[in-house]
């Protein structure tokens, strides 16, 4: 019995011991929010004006570069560290707007390896940078124009980094979103993160950014899109995305072409749609879209394939302006003002996929998954030639829609 119970002491022991040996306190670790990569040089300056900076910004600058073993600086890393005691602590302080400043700290380090830069801001703050809690990696068009593959190492790796982190391009400097001091929210990286949320009411927004599905799309050779994003002092913007071919930024869609990506490729959640109405050229009709179901089937032509797409709309009458709604709700308006979604719809689905084939050659529609998915045979004959082949591929599109409701009106 003696042995029984020393065995049992001597285990307990052991798990303490085992749990406790990597353990970093709480008040050492700084909780990461946000990481902003710009290129270098120069060195970005947020939203600071450059020629009011004070006396002791070039002692600033000294700090955020570092000695280098090889090379010379390629990027500058920006994080955000949550300044805890200015926090808002009460829901009645909220409303009155930020009067306190930046309830954060931005950190910029200047170097070519991510690793190296996050051990040299040790050098600078008694906290320990920690990324269990990274809510939005921010990349800059010029660093995103270069490629992804490299500045993404040092996140997959990381056993800290989270596959739920969103990711977003900045038009400009990325630092500069992370310098927001928003209105409402106590931390700009936060705020920039649930952005994406308000793509069930807003098909203009891109809701699928995360790291992980980055990864998937960069693993796989497939091209992609991320949200673009742009800010003021105290406001960001998603506004449309930032198109890939590979892992290299080709270019910009403003958000009708984010709004039609996401039909074609059966990601939409929600949103409206406006069109003529059939009884004025000056009335205006809105559709909030309650299901989208869409399907693309490839068919055979005398040199490959061309591509069917298929998009189901269903959605309530939103809105009626500009024009007397007293009596108009007839069945033959109803049936006018679905046709007239669909031209509307169908139109400017056809500008973007010629947009996107004529200006980018990027597949982001990913045609070529369904050719892998349905024609297997044929895809393992082209899949090599594919990007060639891509901007003279033809698409006939064809949309459906069907209003559910109507609302109430007096």
């Amino acid at each position: 019995m003696l042995k029984k119970y020393l065995f049992f002491i001597m285990m307990v022991g052991l798990m303490f011991i085992f749990r406790s040996w990597d353990r970093v306190d709480i008040e050492t670790r700084g909780y990461v929010l946000g990481i902003a990569i710009d290129e270098y040089p120069p060195m970005p300056y947020g939203q600071n004006n450059p020629g009011s900076q004070e006396a002791s910004e070039e002692e600033k600058r000294k700090f955020e570069s570092m000695e280098l073993d090889i090379n010379r600086p390629r990027y500058a890393m920006t994080i955000q560290f949550p300044i805890i005691k200015k926090a808002t602590m009460t829901a009645a302080s909220v409303g009155g707007g930020n009067s306190q400043g930046s309830k954060t700290w931005q950190l910029t380090q200047a170097g070519d390896s991510f690793v190296d830069m996050n051990e040299e801001i040790t050098s600078r703050t008694d906290l320990i940078p920690y990324y269990e809690h990274l809510q939005s990696i921010i990349i800059s068009d010029a660093v995103a124009r270069k490629g992804l593959h490299d500045i993404l190492d040092f996140f997959v790796r990381d056993p800290e980094m989270r596959r739920r982190v969103k990711v977003f391009i900045s038009k400009g400097e990325a630092k500069r979103i992370l310098d927001v001091i928003p209105k409402i929210e106590d931390y700009s990286a936060i705020y920039l993160s649930r952005l994406p949320l308000n793509a069930k009411v807003n098909s203009r927004i891109l809701h699928e950014t995360d790291l992980g599905e980055l990864l998937i799309s960069l693993h796989s050779d497939q091209d992609f899109v991320l949200p673009s994003v742009n800010a003021t002092k105290d406001e960001i913007k998603d506004c449309g995305c930032a198109i890939f071919k590979n892992d290299r930024m080709v270019g910009w869609g403003d958000e009708i072409d984010t709004e039609v990506i996401k039909l074609i490729r059966d990601k939409s959640l929600g949103g409206i749609i406006t069109a003529t109405s059939p009884n004025d050229e000056d009335g205006i009709i809105s559709l909030k879209i309650t299901n989208v179901k869409t399907k693309i089937t490839p068919v055979p032509q005398d040199s490959g394939y061309s591509f069917n797409i298929d998009v189901q709309i269903k959605g309530n009458l939103a809105e009626i302006t500009n024009q007397e709604i007293h009596g108009i709700l007839t069945e033959d308006f109803l049936k006018k003002s679905e046709m007239n979604f669909s031209m509307a719809v169908e139109e400017r689905c056809r500008k973007v996929i010629r947009k996107i084939q004529e200006e980018y050659g990027a597949d982001i529609f990913h045609l070529n998954t369904v050719l892998k998915a349905e024609k297997p045979a044929y895809w393992k004959r082209v899949k090599d030639q594919w990007r060639d082949i891509f901007p003279t591929v033809k698409t006939n599109v064809h949309v459906g829609i069907m209003i559910r409701q109507i609302g109430n009106s007096r």
